[in-house]
């Protein structure tokens, strides 16, 4: 566990003291069971995370030597991409630090550094200032169909759904950009139309895969991305084949092992979630990833591990969140589990105060519900799933929550569909929903 206590104490660090903190950690492929054969992609993969650390080194003896707002947003770009590939808060702060800086060298008409603040301040999950960045950029180059779709993303994440439609429209005559697509899958997603936004993804990824300048991280994204969408769709075979090809185009991709870990989860193949999620969390010890690996620990009889697996998610909880970008994975697993379900109430809460959108809302109705609140999770419950969402996750909370409420009908109905979509949705939650449709029909 050493190795995880410095990946937990590197989280707190770069969160607590900012620009003080200087991780630099290189990851080699890591092996995990069932290793498949990659698909040959379009254009070659160029490894420039190997680099990152010097190509940072030398922005910052540049800004050191001869600032201008060139080299500072640069270096701004450069954090944010090793953030994406290393996840460490610090990196997200001194982002943050050199495109203001950069801003104070160009304060008008600084189109990449508003949009880096964009990017930055969305991964800290501060999504209304954000937000005002992203407006900015729209309004300095409307006929950009990248800048409407990030203002469209965090109009999702923000609850206002109007106006990310609104927004999608406006870029939908020069839509043919990856930044686009991918929103747009967003917004097909979150309003059941999942065919078309696994539709979406798969042209986007097939783009990406065309450019051999993007980053690896970059590509390996969007096949993670589809990976997630599969997986949404019950499609366990295409799950698994997208994060393996994120494997492939960018090794130990945390993203990727996260989403094997909840293939092999969600199919109750135990020590290969385990192996996955340990993979993950060794580079990211994100609470949902960590669930996985507690859930597979239990499960193989190892209750000792369980225990400080558990014992880490607190640690990260109070040592690693001071930014509160885990809010919702911890409520989530603490709901899911049984665990302090009035802390669970509170920090879903404190979700919902950054952003106000159907996945806020039914963390906090599933958390209200588990601390037996079911007359309180009821509204927030029927705004998770009012935009016509196919999570078969929201579905089975929104189900029954309903039938507690003695919704009958409805509550069947949401089950019904929640296993229809995908039957694999949660190796515990799915036979629930299977054995409360049986009782309910017995008591008929």
């Amino acid at each position: 566990m050493r190795l995880r206590a410095r990946v937990v104490l590197g989280l707190a660090v770069g969160a607590l003291a900012a620009l003080a903190a200087w991780p630099f950690v290189m990851r080699s492929a890591v092996a995990l069971p069932d290793a498949a054969t990659a698909r040959v992609t379009p254009a070659p993969v160029t490894p420039d995370y190997l680099y990152r650390n010097g190509m940072i080194a030398d922005l910052e003896a540049d800004v050191r030597r001869h600032p201008d707002q060139l080299d500072a947003r640069m270096l701004a770009g450069q954090y944010l991409q090793r953030f994406r590939e290393v996840p460490d808060v610090g990196d997200l702060l001194r982002a943050v630090a050199n495109a203001r800086l950069a801003m104070r060298y160009q304060p008008r008409y600084n189109v990449a550094a508003e949009a880096t603040l964009a990017s930055a301040y969305t991964a800290l999950h501060k999504f209304r200032l954000a937000k005002q960045y992203a407006d900015d950029v729209v309004l300095l180059t409307p006929w950009d169909p990248g800048a409407r779709a990030t203002a469209a993303s965090l109009a999702m994440e923000l609850g206002d759904y109007s106006q990310a439609r609104r927004l999608l429209q406006g870029g939908a005559a020069t839509r043919a950009t990856t930044a686009w697509e991918t929103v747009a899958a967003r917004y097909a997603e979150l309003t059941g139309r999942l065919d078309a936004a696994r539709d979406l993804i798969r042209r986007a990824a097939a783009d990406a895969d065309s450019n051999s300048y993007l980053p690896a991280e970059n590509r390996a994204w969007f096949h993670w991305r589809s990976g997630e969408l599969a997986f949404e769709a019950g499609d366990l075979v295409a799950a698994k084949r997208e994060y393996r090809e994120a494997l492939v185009l960018y090794p130990g991709y945390w993203h990727a092992t996260n989403g094997l870990a909840k293939v092999y989860w969600a199919s109750r193949r135990w020590r290969e979630a385990e192996a996955a999620a340990r993979a993950s969390a060794d580079v990211y010890p994100l609470p949902e990833t960590l669930g996985y690996e507690y859930d597979a620990q239990l499960a193989l009889g190892d209750r000792a591990g369980a225990r400080v697996t558990r014992d880490l998610i607190g640690a990260i909880e109070h040592i690693g969140n001071t930014q509160g970008i885990n809010d919702r994975l911890i409520a989530i697993f603490y709901s899911d589990h049984h665990l302090q379900p009035a802390h669970a109430v509170a920090i879903a809460r404190r979700d919902m105060t950054a952003r106000d959108d159907v996945y806020a809302e039914d963390t906090l109705a599933w958390a209200l519900a588990m601390a037996g609140r079911w007359r309180e999770a009821l509204p927030h419950a029927e705004r998770a799933t009012a935009m016509g969402s196919v999570d078969a996750r929201l579905l089975f909370h929104t189900g029954v929550i309903e039938l507690q409420n003695g919704r009958r009908a409805a509550g069947i109905a949401h089950l019904r569909a929640a296993l229809s979509i995908n039957p694999f949705f949660n190796p515990y939650q799915a036979p629930l929903a299977r054995n409360l449709l049986r009782q309910v029909s017995a008591s008929r």
